[in-house]
C-alpha cells in the first residue's frame, strides 16, 4: 500500500522523560493522510522477546527491543520480515540475535521464525551446514550492522555484521545467506564460517 514501517531502535520512550533506551515499538506512516500508527510493541525500553511457539502467529508475540537489526519486505505477500540485531531475549538477556521474525500487516501478529529466543553466544552460534545447500537446522549466527536485501524471486539476503560464527568467536563476518520463505530455509551462500576474515 506504499506506507512506511519503523520499527525499535535506540529511542526516548513515552515514560522515559530524558532517558534514552532501546525500543521495540513499530510504526506505519501512511503518506497519503501524513499520519503516524503505532502497530504493535510497547511504549517503554528494555522490553523482553515474547515468542510464543515457532511458526505459529499469536496476538501476544512480539520481538524484543533492539537497534542494529537488519529488515525486508517479501514481495509475494508484503508481509515485513525482521532478524537479529543487539537487544534483549525472551529472559532479559542482552546480546547479538538470531531471531527471524515475521509481521503479517493483515492479521496485525507478529511470528517468530527461525533461530534462538536467547542471546547467549551458545544459542545464537551460526549453524553453516554444507555451503549452497538449503536445511532446516542452517541459521546464521547471532549479528547486528548486517547488509539486507530481497531478489527478484522473493528471498531473503543477509551479508555480513558483526556477530557469531560456527565455532563460537565473535566478530566481523563475511557470510552471505539466503532465506527461502516458501520452504523456511537458510542457506550459506558465500564467505566464511569463521569470523575476521580479510577480503
Amino acid at each position: 500500500n506504499g506506507n512506511l514501517w519503523l520499527f525499535g531502535g535506540p529511542g526516548y520512550p513515552a515514560s522515559a522523560g530524558i532517558s534514552i533506551g532501546v525500543l521495540n515499538d513499530l510504526w506505519k506512516y501512511n503518506i497519503a493522510t501524513g499520519q503516524w500508527t503505532w502497530v504493535s510493541g510497547a511504549d517503554t525500553d528494555s522490553q523482553n522477546g515474547v515468542y510464543g511457539t515457532k511458526g505459529t502467529a499469536a496476538a501476544g508475540n512480539v520481538p524484543g527491543a533492539r537497534e542494529d537489526a537488519m529488515s525486508w519486505i517479501d514481495a509475494t505477500n508484503g508481509n515485513l520480515w525482521l532478524f537479529g540485531g543487539y537487544g534483549k531475549d525472551s529472559i532479559g538477556v542482552y546480546g547479538q540475535l538470531n531471531d527471524l521474525w515475521k509481521f503479517t500487516i493483515s492479521s496485525g501478529q507478529w511470528t517468530w521464525v527461525s533461530g534462538s529466543r536467547l542471546a547467549d553466544n551458545l544459542s545464537v552460534k551460526g549453524i553453516y551446514g554444507t555451503k549452497g545447500t538449503p536445511d532446516l537446522t542452517n541459521v546464521p549466527g547471532g549479528r547486528y550492522g548486517a547488509a539486507s536485501w530481497t531478489d527478484t524471486s522473493g528471498n531473503l539476503w543477509l551479508f555480513s555484521g558483526y556477530g557469531w560464527d560456527s565455532a563460537n568467536n565473535l566478530g566481523p563476518l563475511n557470510d552471505l545467506w539466503k532465506f527461502n520463505i516458501a520452504n523456511g530455509q537458510w542457506t550459506w551462500m558465500g564467505g566464511s564460517s569463521s569470523s575476521n576474515q580479510t577480503g
